[in-house]
């Protein structure tokens, strides 16, 4: 059972990894905080049946289940209201207009490319990049063998190594993303 030091443990170690991987499936600063908030709230809610060893992935996997919910629930009101109110990316007015529209590109390029992975890479591409959880924790997580982490990961780096190959990586060095 967890007990509520434990749980407040938890909260400060994982609030952070959490929420970036929230924010990555989400695109949205404060939908992402809702999400992170209330996957802990549900392990909260279900301590007395939760074991302290199986926590963490817990954690995750609610977060997931209620990321993907949001992005589905977000599609069928875009649809309903036409597209009206989606985000726009905030551009930084103090750089350069050039360099901040090339950003601005890529960033758009790498979350589209992220977004058109087949759900189950893209759970695991996250977890992996963002989560900080061990490929034993992620595949307790997603109910998956270890080994399929591993190979789901690569499929996903690959297929992003394909759609951005283009892509010049933060330091200006060309080529695709850093697996």
């Amino acid at each position: 059972m967890l007990d509520e030091a434990s749980f407040h443990s938890l909260y400060v170690r994982l609030e952070k990894p959490v929420f970036n991987v929230v924010y990555r499936w989400v695109w949205h600063t404060e939908e992402a905080r809702d999400v992170t908030q209330e996957a802990f709230l549900k392990v909260w809610d279900a301590r007395s049946r939760v074991r302290v060893e199986s926590v963490e992935p817990l954690v995750f996997q609610s977060a997931l289940n209620l990321a993907a919910n949001r992005l589905r629930a977000r599609k069928v009101r875009r649809f309903f209201t036409l597209g009206l109110g989606a985000e726009a990316d905030v551009v930084d007015e103090s750089q350069n207009l050039q360099a901040s529209l090339e950003l601005r590109e890529q960033r758009l390029a790498v979350r589209k490319a992220v977004e058109a992975l087949p759900e189950k890479l893209k759970s695991v591409v996250m977890l992996c990049e963002f989560s900080g959880l061990s490929t034993a924790q992620i595949a307790e997580t997603l109910g998956i063998p270890q080994g399929t982490v591993g190979s789901r990961r690569s499929l996903a780096m690959a297929a992003l190594e394909k759609s951005l190959g283009g892509i010049r990586s933060a330091d200006g060095s060309a080529g695709g993303i850093e697996s």
